[in-house]
C-alpha cells in the first residue's frame, strides 16, 4: 500500500529529508511551504496524512490545522504536527486545534514510519463533535 504524505514546512532541507527517508513506492511525498499552498494540495490531491509544521509563513499550522478539521472533505485526514516548539502549550494547542499526533524535530524516523502505518492501517471514523487526541509524548501514555 502506498501512503500519499502531505508535508507543509517552510524548511526545504525538511523535505527533502522526508523525500528521502520515506521513499518510494512506500511513500509518496507531496509538499508545500506554506499554509495557502498547503490548502491547494490538499484539494488537487487528498493526502492520506499531512505532516505539518507549526510555524509557517502565512497560515500557521493550528489555523491550518482548524481550518482542515471544519471542512467535510478534509476533516478525517490525520493530522501530525511536527515542530521545534515541542513544549506542553504547543502540544495542547495542537490537539485542541485537531491534530492527530505530535511529534517533535529533530524527528525518529521509525516513530513517524510507525504512526503512519497505524494511522493509514486503522483510519477513524470522524464524528461531528470529534477531536482527534494526541497521545505520543503525553504523561501517562506508554511513550511519556
Amino acid at each position: 500500500m502506498t501512503i500519499k504524505i502531505l508535508v507543509v514546512d517552510d524548511e526545504l532541507d525538511f523535505i527533502e529529508l522526508l523525500r528521502h527517508r520515506l521513499p518510494a513506492p512506500e511513500y509518496i511525498v507531496l509538499f508545500a511551504t506554506n499554509g495557502t499552498d498547503a490548502l491547494n494540495q490538499v484539494w488537487h490531491h487528498a493526502p492520506d496524512v499531512i505532516l505539518m509544521d507549526l510555524m509557517l509563513p502565512d497560515l500557521d499550522g493550528l489555523t491550518l490545522c482548524e481550518i482542515l478539521r471544519r471542512q467535510r472533505a478534509t476533516r478525517h485526514i490525520p493530522i501530525i504536527m511536527v515542530t521545534a516548539l515541542a513544549n506542553d502549550a504547543s502540544r495542547y494547542s495542537a490537539e485542541i486545534a485537531g491534530a492527530r499526533e505530535f511529534l517533535p524535530k529533530p524527528l525518529d524516523f521509525d516513530r513517524l514510519k510507525d504512526l503512519l502505518t497505524s494511522l493509514i492501517g486503522h483510519p477513524r471514523i470522524e464524528v461531528e463533535s470529534d477531536r482527534p487526541a494526541i497521545t505520543s509524548g503525553l504523561p501517562g501514555s506508554s511513550e511519556g
